[in-house]
């Protein structure tokens, strides 16, 4: 079934069944992968004098030009807002955001990128961009395309489990409320 390179990987497996053993490889691979890629990115990014984090909210921004509001920031990226507040007062230090007030209510801030953030989001995109090529070398599109289908398949199992949690919640929730 499973022909890896590295029989090192599957020292402490090799003796379950494939039915057991290829679930467990693969979420020790997507940890491995996800965890190797973080380190180089962050490599990468040091230089700028920013992290995998940081270069996530520049992201988010760039893609919702009109700003965003810091919990929908914070949602978005799958943080708590105390971590994207300490994100933001970083960026905003070396003046690559602004918070600015919604005008119908002064106490919500929008955050948004700055002009001068512009050309470093520009090297973040060159440098992710030359990550992926070499992440992604001597795969073929098929390959890639099924790697994807799956890795989504898999991402949605879990949002739906984390989904279902937080519905079972509100509902306990709102029992209590209605007593």
């Amino acid at each position: 079934m499973y022909s890896g390179s590295e029989p090192h990987v599957r020292k402490d497996l090799e003796n379950l069944p494939d039915g057991e053993m290829l679930p467990r490889l693969l979420a020790r691979v997507i940890g491995e992968v996800s965890r190797a890629w973080r380190h180089e990115m962050n490599r990468a990014l040091r230089p700028l004098g920013l992290n995998l984090s940081m270069r996530l909210v520049l992201v988010q921004l760039q893609r919702n030009p009109g700003g965003l509001m810091q919990a929908d920031l914070a949602r978005m990226l799958g943080i708590e807002g105390p971590t994207l507040v300490r994100l933001l007062d970083k960026l905003e230090q070396k003046g690559w955001i602004a918070r600015i007030a919604a005008e119908d209510d002064r106490r919500r801030k929008y955050t948004v990128l700055t002009p001068e953030a512009a050309g470093q989001v520009r090297i973040i995109e060159e440098l992710s961009q030359a990550l992926r090529e070499k992440m992604m070398a001597g795969l073929s599109i098929e390959q890639l395309d099924q790697c994807a289908q799956v890795m989504t398949r898999i991402r949605n199992n879990l949002q739906g489990e984390r989904d279902g949690k937080a519905r079972q919640k509100e509902k306990r929730t709102s029992g209590k409320l209605s007593r």
